[in-house]
């Protein structure tokens, strides 16, 4: 008789065993899922922002002055077509050029300065890190502007410049864009279930950095675009609220209070929803970086009317005064002079743009804008725009 192999047979226990080796389906499960999904989550956002990089290399290239952009080791990482005409006799096809080596071999001073003579005119430069104090980042701009001797007007130049400012525009937009949805996911990770708190702390930086760099398109937006004042009703209120809302990150960080002081029938005023809101934010985050931790910031709005003997567009009308007060260092009297000189700016890490943004925008409203400082006692910037 032959012997035919019995068909094997699954005992219980390994049968246990075998449905044992799958995961379960129960709540022990959901971290190690959570962690895989939050990992491939920040591999798209790395993705994202070297994708930024690249549109930051191309916003570099079309800068209307001179400008470098190089790391954190000094290595330079591009330049534009300006810094390459302007800074004659250096060979651009080295490779890896240290922006120490290169100031030396040009033999200007050390960076900042301004107004240094050069070639029968006047050379400013000033570095600007990318982020901010509280998150700096590893990419710095440096600029540069000359001065020359001859006030001759030159229609091609100034064309060209208009045409470079259109382009700056548009790449502000292009960077702009996906940063709603970073600061969205950044949103999420800072809510999840049960977030840790080093989780939370995260989220907190990366929406702080990502408003900083929203922060900084915006002003070079507006300051390489024509202001439009086109005026509406401006609920004043909630124009302040907003304004507070985008600046809470660096008011938490330095644990300061915002007082506010508005005339009870003063609920309206006419201008530019957006360009006010710029302008007062921009105000509001340099009262913050002046002013000391544990501080406090007052905002006034009232109605006042300018005198008519004033020589100004807003001579004889009336109009709303807003103002912003610091306690902080205060400003000395030549510093008060530049403080609207665009890329002016003695506070580490600032674009000297805020300013100069400020002022173009009371200026389309036909308006008036006025700092009050005094060195260790705080500065106070007034708006009046009329109505």
């Amino acid at each position: 008789m032959s012997r035919l192999n019995p068909k094997p047979m699954i005992s219980f226990s390994h049968k246990r065993t075998w449905e044992s080796s799958w995961p379960s389906l129960d709540a022990t499960s959901e971290p190690a899922i959570s962690s895989k999904t939050l990992s491939l989550a920040l591999e798209a956002k790395y993705a994202e922002t070297q994708r930024l990089h690249h549109h930051l290399h191309r916003l570099v290239k079309s800068l209307p002055l001179p400008a470098l952009l190089y790391n954190r080791k000094g290595r330079i990482v591009t330049c534009n077509q300006e810094a390459q005409s302007f800074m004659t006799g250096v060979d651009w096809k080295k490779a890896k050029w240290h922006v120490q080596d290169l100031w030396e071999c040009l033999g200007w001073p050390p960076v900042p300065f301004t107004h240094w003579e050069w070639e029968g005119g006047r050379l400013s430069c000033w570095d600007c890190p990318l982020g901010g104090p509280d998150q700096p980042s590893s990419l710095s701009i440096r600029y540069l502007k000359h001065e020359s001797g001859s006030s001759t007007g030159d229609q091609e130049h100034v064309h060209r410049l208009a045409t470079i400012g259109e382009k700056t525009g548009r790449l502000a937009h292009d960077i702009r864009n996906p940063l709603a949805s970073i600061e969205w996911f950044a949103t999420l990770l800072g809510r999840g279930d049960h977030p840790t708190p080093e989780r939370r702390e995260l989220a907190d930086h990366l929406i702080h950095a990502i408003r900083s760099l929203d922060g900084l398109v915006s002003n070079l937006l507006i300051f390489s675009t024509p202001l439009q004042g086109q005026r509406q009703h401006v609920n004043l209120s909630a124009l302040l609220d907003d304004v507070e809302l985008l600046a809470m990150y660096p008011l938490r960080k330095k644990r300061l209070t915002i007082h506010r002081h508005r005339e009870s029938n003063l609920d309206e005023i006419m201008g530019n929803e957006q360009l006010l809101k710029q302008a007062l934010l921009n105000l509001l985050l340099n009262a913050i970086h002046a002013s000391l931790p544990d501080g406090h910031i007052e905002i006034h709005c009232r109605q006042k009317s300018q005198s008519a003997t004033a020589a100004t567009a807003a001579s004889g009308r009336d109009g709303v005064l807003l103002s912003i007060r610091d306690e902080g260092c205060g400003m000395s009297e030549e510093e008060v002079q530049k403080a609207f000189q665009p890329f002016y700016s003695k506070r580490k890490g600032g674009t000297g743009l805020g300013l100069p943004i400020v002022k173009d925008i009371v200026h389309v409203h036909q308006g008036i804008i006025e700092i009050i400082s005094h060195q260790g006692k705080g500065t106070t910037v007034e708006l009046f725009l009329p109505q």
